[in-house]
């Protein structure tokens, strides 16, 4: 009889946030915290401009930023936030055309994960029809993103902030209180 082994360090929530505009909507914030809870860090947001992609959607002047929350997770329930951050998107934008596009994952000291529905030749299998993407692996002081990861994050314009909040979840014990941000 094999023994079951457990994974048993938690993983940094955090969201890659595509929204209209340079400034962080306060409803969309409002919205987040109440879905995940509090933000421990809020990113810069960068011009999102290297793809229109999104633009027949959600139109122009797209901005996206990363956060990270309070909130800790088992990484092997990364898939549950995703299917969270899909309904979420939907009830955000109440309408045909989504306001929002999050792409939630999750950190850990070495790398950034983001689940997704579409599969694709460097993603893995989870189940449930969620495949992993590492995006970014964290190597000397910096996040390296991987040879397919998408535009922006080749550009690190992330970098800073991604550093920060590694920075929070290293630093973080069962016990410390927590900055928040909201």
């Amino acid at each position: 009889m094999a023994l079951a082994h457990h994974f048993s360090e938690k993983a940094q929530l955090l969201a890659f946030v595509l929204q209209a505009g340079s400034e962080w909507d306060k409803n969309l914030l409002e919205a987040l915290l109440n879905t995940w809870g509090p933000i421990r860090h809020l990113g810069k947001l960068f011009a999102f401009d290297k793809t229109p992609y999104y633009t027949p959607e959600m139109g122009e002047g797209l901005y996206r930023g990363v956060l990270s929350f309070e909130r800790e997770i088992p990484p092997e329930t990364i898939a549950e936030e995703k299917k969270l951050s899909n309904q979420f998107e939907l009830d955000f934008s109440k309408s045909d055309n989504r306001k929002v596009n999050i792409d939630i994952g999750y950190m850990d000291l070495d790398k950034i994960v983001l689940p997704s529905f579409k599969r694709g030749p460097f993603k893995l299998y989870a189940g449930d029809g969620v495949w992993l993407d590492m995006l970014l692996t964290y190597c000397k002081g910096r996040f390296l993103p991987t040879a397919w990861a998408f535009n922006d994050f080749k550009e690190e314009c992330y970098q800073h902030d991604l550093v920060i909040i590694r920075e929070k979840y290293k630093k973080h014990a069962p016990g410390k209180p927590l900055e928040k941000i909201i």
